[in-house]
């Protein structure tokens, strides 16, 4: 029991530290990214860890086993009180204490209807599915549909993917949820997969009466790429490449959220090629191979621009058909900032300043780009908090909790 309770106390020590680590090479810095988002996760468990290893440390007077616990204790106390609260930013946007209006939350069973198909998808011809859930019949309603895009780096992933506590708290307060299985690459090229996004809304709007969804109450949500196709639809909900048929039909939504979206990938672009390293040395091989395995990279020669090099160095070279310096127009077209304007809806952008894609910078200025076009737009960013955040063990995570108050605050706005 007492080694048990030593090993466990050192563990929460290197938790602690590890949750403040930032490594300047790329490489070590996407190796110690899952590490990093358990022990984000863990934080709270970890740091009742290191108090019982510092209690005990003072009874048996190991003073190297007290000073442990009181280390991880402190690092995982501090890590949670820096965690921000949004509610300031949301009565400064929304002019009011949204808290007083939240609804309550009831636990019970939903009505969960997996693999619904919502029509066909516009490029390959296969039948586009959707897992939906709802409230009870008897469970009172709030009008507002959501539909949720995957993460995915555009090309791994599926629907149902860790999602499931989410969905639940949010059919808890009377929401609607549309958890949509979109097409991926090379299968389809981005613009088809946000067609993909408008179809959803299409259909939601359709089918309103059906699921008791105000067609002027859909809400778009997503996380890494999935947010990134979301944006795009909601800020782009007249151009010609998003369409998903000929008929002017309306793919206006009432909000946006975005987890870790790539808001401008001319940055997308920069920072993948910095993320896989051409250096011969064990560390960069094995984020290498990380990187390759993750996102289930293979050589495409159909791109008009690879460069001599590994097939990972030229991810979005791949995926967009070319570098930013041969199609520019390509990546200005695919990235939400260059489609904001004062028309744009209601936005809740929640970023980690760990992001191992480096992407909080982008995020602040599409941020900063909503505010001077007049959108209501918070960002709530997560110190220390890494890409994905939200979808290792969300009913103990402290970071994934806190985001999870900020979207019910958001959809309160906009009920």
């Amino acid at each position: 029991m007492n080694s048990a309770l030593k090993f466990l106390a050192y563990l929460s020590a290197i938790n602690g530290i590890l949750l403040f680590m930032r490594p300047r090479d790329n490489a070590l810095n996407l190796l110690v990214w899952f590490p990093k988002l358990i022990g984000a996760a863990l934080s709270p468990v970890m740091g009742i860890i290191g108090i019982l290893g510092a209690l005990s440390g003072l009874v048996k007077r190991d003073w190297n086993l007290s000073l442990v616990g009181f280390l991880g204790v402190g690092l995982a106390a501090r890590f949670m009180a820096e965690i921000p609260d949004g509610r300031d930013q949301f009565r400064s946007v929304f002019g009011s204490d949204v808290d007083d209006s939240l609804p309550t939350r009831r636990r019970g069973s939903v009505d969960f209807q997996p693999n619904l198909v919502i029509g066909q998808k516009p490029k390959s011809g296969k039948p586009f599915v959707a897992d939906l859930w709802q409230p009870q019949e008897d469970s009172p309603r709030s009008g507002l549909g959501i539909i949720y895009a995957h993460g995915s780096g555009w090309r791994v992933g599926d629907k149902d993917m860790l999602t499931r506590p989410f969905f639940r708290s949010l059919v808890g307060e009377g929401h609607v949820v549309l958890d949509i299985a979109y097409s991926l690459f090379p299968e389809a090229d981005i613009p088809t997969m946000v067609r993909e996004v408008n179809q959803a809304i299409i259909w939601m709007k359709d089918n309103r009466q059906a699921y008791q969804v105000n067609p002027g109450r859909i809400v778009l949500m997503g996380g890494s790429a999935g947010a990134h196709l979301s944006l795009l639809a909601a800020y782009a909900p007249e151009q010609p490449e998003f369409q998903p048929g000929d008929d002017n039909s309306d793919t206006s939504v009432r909000g946006v959220i975005a987890y870790y979206p790539p808001a401008d990938l001319r940055d997308t672009f920069t920072q993948t090629q910095k993320l896989v390293s051409r250096k011969q040395h064990p560390i960069d091989n094995l984020a290498n191979a990380l990187f390759t395995r993750i996102f289930e990279l293979h050589p495409d020669s159909s791109s008009q621009d690879v460069h001599d090099g590994s097939e990972y160095e030229n991810y979005m070279i791949n995926i967009l058909g070319g570098s930013v310096e041969k199609i520019p127009e390509v990546y200005d077209l695919l990235s939400p900032i260059k489609h904001v304007c004062k028309d744009s809806p209601p936005t809740l952008l929640l970023q980690g300043s760990d992001d191992v894609f480096d992407l909080a910078p982008a995020v602040r200025g599409l941020q900063q780009a909503l505010v001077q076009a007049g959108v209501p737009a918070i960002l709530v960013e997560y110190p220390h908090t890494e890409h994905g955040f939200d979808l290792i063990l969300p009913q103990i995570s402290p970071v994934a909790r806190a985001a999870t108050r900020e979207v019910e605050r958001f959809l309160a706005c906009l009920v």
